[in-house]
């Protein structure tokens, strides 16, 4: 198995003058097997160099890895230099003028099949119409509270958001609009699962 690895990363680096990561090598050569059922496509180490090479990405997003397709039109793309790699869904169209959207671990989405990236359209709110409140609907942990008040440039304490006595579902924007906001609650569901939008009522 050693060997086999050690080949397979040799041959992909000769082909694409990048070491694929550690994490990638593991799902290639079998140490963390992959439920291939849903509609996540990981590229093996044969076909990887020409689907880089397809979608310019050695060109137009230098430093990132395309290793597969969510089947939807975005591709999985992973930074060079880290083994185990965050994963970053990015239009396949838009490579290069789009940050995409974080997914997580490739270590952590290979060993769960991959099923957060194929529900994660069910994650995603759909956009209201008018001026909306973004909720908080339960206690996701400090981590996602930070990340939560840094993403909406929230000026509430994070004492506030942590406190023993805070109260959920609670509402951290109002009267704001769902364009403005999107990609951040998109992006913060796809990891905690714990915003939610309603119409905006003026008092």
């Amino acid at each position: 198995m050693d060997d086999d690895r050690k080949a397979i990363s040799q041959r992909v680096e000769a082909q694409m003058g990048v070491r694929p990561p550690e994490a990638l090598l593991d799902v290639w050569t079998g140490v963390r097997p992959v439920d291939d059922e849903g509609d996540v496509y990981i590229y093996g180490p044969d076909e990887i160099a020409d689907r880089n090479l397809a979608y310019e990405v050695p060109e137009y997003a230098p430093g990132l890895l395309l290793i597969g397709s969510d089947g939807g039109g975005d591709g999985l793309f992973v930074a060079t230099n880290d083994p185990d790699p965050e994963v970053v869904l990015i239009d396949l169209g838009a490579v290069g003028t789009s940050d995409g959207r974080r997914a997580g671990r490739l270590s952590v989405l290979a060993a769960e099949g991959f099923r957060s990236i194929n529900s994660a359209e069910d994650a995603r709110i759909e956009p209201a119409a008018g001026p909306i409140d973004v909720l908080v609907t339960h206690r996701p942990g400090v981590k996602a509270l930070v990340e939560i008040r840094k993403l909406f440039h929230l000026s509430l304490p994070i004492s506030a958001l942590t406190a023993a006595d805070a109260h959920y579902p609670m509402v951290v924007l109002t009267d704001v609009y769902y364009g403005k906001y999107a990609e951040a609650i998109n992006q913060v569901n796809l990891r905690y699962e714990c915003l939610a939008v309603r119409p905006h009522v003026a008092a």
